[in-house]
């Protein structure tokens, strides 16, 4: 018998950038044929108890899951956390403190914008922010809403690229540091979305903080990409991922659903090579 059961374990929720609460996401990832899901939101996993309280109703599978932004070679990437317990003290304090660093940065966004008459409140930021984590994408919501541009994507060109009167560079974990507490917490760290640019002297440093995996399957990856990072695994030893990096703010975003993801039985092989390792 074939197991034709599906996993995506790259999904984001209003918790952090994406557009729908962590139930609705799990209730559209059931529509669309999936049985696994990981909530990977960015730098939180506040909600991942939502979906899971709404994944039992249709007994699906959701992994604790986040990303986790780390400073390379003063380059920015993104580490997925899986597998990890949700409730380990150490994992709880880094996000709780990493937190209040975006928390910081934020203020610091909004007192530049001010700077070119900009006048925008963290009250109204909130109401974009909902229970998430606050950055860029929701200043860029409040400024559309405040009448300062009229889409997302000018907010960005305006105010928010790097460069712009309201940009802050973003708080960011070393590899080392984004590495051990995800270990520390029983997980495993993933290299995320590696693309066509991957720097060989990045690829380097991040097997040297320990990644134990690398995400082959993503929309961004072609056929060539994907073959390459299959084989790059391989050659490094590390385990193999994918998902969607879902969203939900794009018309395309919803076909993306059910359509880049791996199947379920090597969700339960990465499950059992950790214990393994971990024993």
């Amino acid at each position: 018998m074939f197991d034709l059961r599906r996993a995506d374990l790259h999904l984001h929720t209003s918790r952090s950038d994406g557009r729908l609460s962590p139930a609705e996401l799990v209730r559209r990832a059931r529509e669309a044929g999936l049985y696994c899901v990981a909530i990977t939101d960015h730098d939180t996993i506040d909600g991942l108890e939502e979906a899971r309280q709404a994944a039992a109703r249709w007994a699906m599978v959701v992994i604790p899951g986040v990303e986790l932004s780390v400073q390379v070679e003063e380059e920015e990437v993104h580490l997925l956390g899986y597998f990890f317990d949700p409730d380990h003290p150490a994992l709880r304090e880094a996000l709780t403190a990493y937190r209040k660093a975006r928390e910081e940065r934020l203020a610091a966004m909004l007192a530049r914008l001010q700077e070119v008459g900009v006048r925008l409140s963290e009250e109204q930021v909130q109401t974009a922010v909902g229970h998430g984590v606050p950055g860029r994408p929701h200043v860029a919501r409040a400024l559309v809403a405040a009448g300062y541009a009229e889409s997302y994507r000018e907010a960005f060109q305006r105010y928010l690229l790097p460069g712009g009167p309201g940009y802050v560079p973003k708080p960011a974990w070393t590899a080392e540091e984004a590495v051990a507490v995800l270990h520390e917490a029983g997980g495993i760290a993933v290299l995320a979305h590696p693309g066509e640019h991957l720097r060989d002297r990045v690829f380097r440093a991040l097997l040297q903080a320990g990644i134990d995996g690398i995400e082959v399957i993503h929309p961004a990856h072609s056929y060539y990409l994907v073959q390459h990072y299959r084989q790059v695994a391989r050659d490094f030893g590390l385990l193999e991922t994918g998902g969607s990096d879902y969203h939900g703010h794009r018309p395309e975003d919803d076909a993306l659903l059910g359509a880049c993801t791996i199947p379920y039985p090597r969700v339960e092989r990465l499950r059992a090579t950790l214990q393994a390792t971990r024993a």
